[in-house]
């Protein structure tokens, strides 16, 4: 009888102990209680305990493979994301999307935050949150062999153009053949394509005379092209440039985290700490 009331009594013990070692695991490896875990973390996210960014890993030197096409993702808006992780006490987890996936992913509530080089712009800020975070603009990149004959947008008038289509770029490019037109002049052709590194491709072989491209991104692109590309400064005017902003849900509870997260990771160093790290300039970060 006294080995079983031993047994019985070591069997409870076991139960109890197993009951306080802790608190059941989500699907996704969190506690169950991690969403307030830590204060600092905001209310809203989707899984607690991690911050989902919708990120397209193809734009150097914002977001890119780093091993080319796998590998982490790193690049300066990767960084940034990893650093708001960090300043909520959470952890960063992307999800690899299109480029014109991007806006419905975050609309879908796939990701909390979309962070990946996109310019802030009336259309997009109707559907969704921005906060700035650094200035920017279009510019102009060239065939090589067309060096010293575009210096102005009349210059491009029945000229080819790539760029990324559901960009802004695609945008600023059919603007330059609208005025081509105003003119008296040939339109120019405006062809899209999926991929950045398409319209890189396109201007490379021949296909296109020219894409457009952020300022941020031409400097990596002609150096790697082997002397087939050149840049053209100057072309678009200054009512052109504007920030790419981190968005989120539009209304939803994460905007004003993310807005003043933003601001303290600028104000304190971080950004251009980062910056530095993928030569960027820390004088484009959003000033307010």
């Amino acid at each position: 009888m006294k080995k079983v009331l031993v047994i019985a009594a070591a069997a409870a013990l076991a139960l109890s102990m197993a009951a306080c070692s802790g608190s059941p695991a989500t699907s996704n490896g969190n506690s169950a209680d991690a969403a307030g875990a830590n204060s600092k973390a905001p209310a809203g996210l989707i899984t607690p305990g991690q911050v989902s960014v919708c990120i397209d890993p193809e734009y150097a030197p914002l977001e890119y493979f780093n091993n080319g096409t796998s590998g982490d993702i790193v690049g300066f808006d990767a960084d940034g994301a990893r650093a708001l992780a960090s300043k909520w006490g959470v952890k960063a987890v992307f999800q690899q999307t299109a480029f014109d996936g991007l806006m419905p992913a975050l609309q879908a509530k796939r990701c909390d935050v979309m962070w990946s080089g996109l310019y802030v712009s009336p259309t997009r800020t109707q559907v969704a949150d921005a906060a700035p975070y650094l200035a920017t603009g279009p510019e102009l990149v060239i065939n090589s062999k067309l060096k010293g004959k575009i210096k102005k947008a009349s210059d491009l008038c029945g000229k080819t153009i790539a760029a990324q289509s559901g960009g802004v770029n695609a945008s600023a490019a059919k603007a330059i053949g609208a005025d081509c037109v105003a003119k008296g002049k040939s339109d120019v052709t405006v062809t899209e394509y999926p991929q950045t590194a398409q319209t890189v491709l396109a201007v490379t072989n021949g296909k296109a005379d020219a894409l457009v491209e952020t300022d941020l991104a031409i400097p990596g692109m002609v150096s790697k092209s082997s002397g087939h590309l050149a840049e053209v400064d100057g072309l678009f005017p200054a009512s052109t440039r504007t920030d790419f902003g981190v968005y989120t849900a539009k209304g939803g509870p994460l905007s004003t985290a993310v807005a003043t997260a933003l601001k303290a990771m600028i104000a304190d160093g971080t950004m251009a700490k980062i910056a530095d790290k993928y030569k960027v300039s820390a004088d484009k970060l959003a000033k307010s």
